[in-house]
């Protein structure tokens, strides 16, 4: 979590609150992703993916974190302005392509 924190912070984002949010819990998936939840000071909410796999990150990985956003947006009853996603895997150039047109922010550099 503090390489996570550092490399968010290095593009000057800092929050004032941050959450980790179970999946199997509060999303009822067995996928092994961690979820984060944050407020920045301006009062933006602020939603992070960690996900570390071996395999290429594909399409439709996206459409399934899409889908996941959706289901945790219906659960805290409020939508998030930034959307960041940690990436320990090979990105897929067409699934880059979806996620910056969703305004998504990659860091595939991770770790």
């Amino acid at each position: 979590m503090k390489e996570m924190l550092e490399r968010i912070c290095c593009k000057q984002v800092v929050f004032t609150s941050l959450e980790v949010v179970d999946p199997k819990v509060v999303l009822h998936t067995r996928k092994k992703l961690a979820i984060f939840s944050g407020v920045d000071p301006k009062s933006f909410y602020h939603l992070i993916f960690r996900i570390e796999q071996k395999s290429r990150f594909l399409r439709k990985h996206v459409d399934e974190m899409a889908e996941l956003c959706k289901a945790l947006e219906l659960h805290v009853k409020h939508t998030y302005k930034y959307k960041h996603l940690l990436l320990n895997a090979p990105l897929c150039s067409k699934a880059a392509l979806v996620l910056q047109e969703n305004g998504w922010k990659v860091y595939n550099d991770f770790m």
